[in-house]
């Protein structure tokens, strides 16, 4: 076997072991070396079937503590890559930098972060929520007076109700979203307002016990 061999698309001759075997041969070598074989190969494949479902490093060594990023074609250290502990590898697909690009095309694509946001966990736009802030004129819509800014929504449901401000949306969450936990409160609040009046007016000098002093007595 010859120590070298020409290869056509490198227009020069390469080592023998830069070759593969090929018993069809007369020299027992591929006609291309290994590199332009590989490439004619996929070329070839892209021609017949399109681009592949998935993407692959293709004729890139990469180091251990190394990972290749198949938007930027670039390897970088594993360090370069957001850590994830779903993926095998402890990293996500992507380094950084289109990490996080492809996380904000994902945002604009729904409409920004502040629709994302409301869609995965309300079902509603951002529009949706300003037509309810416009619609309560920008106010609570429990105590009418502090300004709007939770979306309240039946936990066991998931239906939105109404916006809501910070005291009052928590105020419901410590109640468990219970109508007769808050009605109890409600009473519980009067009942002792009342008992407080009562004690207030108990307490004063002029009062009688048997009822309203007689205005005549006091001549």
């Amino acid at each position: 076997m010859a120590a070298e061999k020409y290869c056509p698309d490198c227009g020069r001759s390469r080592p023998a072991s830069d070759f593969t075997r090929d018993k069809r041969r007369r020299d027992g070598l591929a006609f291309y070396c290994r590199e332009h074989a590989r490439q004619r190969l996929r070329e070839s494949k892209l021609r017949r079937t399109g681009p592949p479902s998935r993407r692959y490093p293709v004729d890139r060594e990469v180091a251990p503590g190394h990972k290749w990023c198949p938007d930027c074609d670039t390897v970088k250290p594993l360090e370069a890559f957001p850590a994830s502990r779903a993926a095998p590898s402890g990293r996500y697909t992507y380094c950084k930098p289109c990490h996080n690009a492809r996380g904000r095309a994902t945002l604009d694509a729904v409409g920004g972060s502040r629709t994302y946001h409301l869609k995965r966990r309300y079902g509603i736009s951002a529009e949706d929520a300003d037509a309810m802030l416009a619609a309560q004129s920008g106010v609570c819509a429990i105590c009418r007076a502090a300004p709007a800014r939770h979306v309240d929504h039946d936990h066991a449901t998931g239906a939105v109700r109404a916006l809501l401000c910070f005291d009052c949306n928590g105020g419901l969450g410590q109640f468990r979203d219970n109508p007769s936990l808050l009605h109890l409160a409600a009473f519980y609040l009067e009942h002792h307002a009342r008992q407080q009046a009562l004690d207030l007016l108990a307490g004063w000098p002029d009062a009688a016990p048997d009822g309203p002093a007689d205005v005549s007595d006091r001549r």
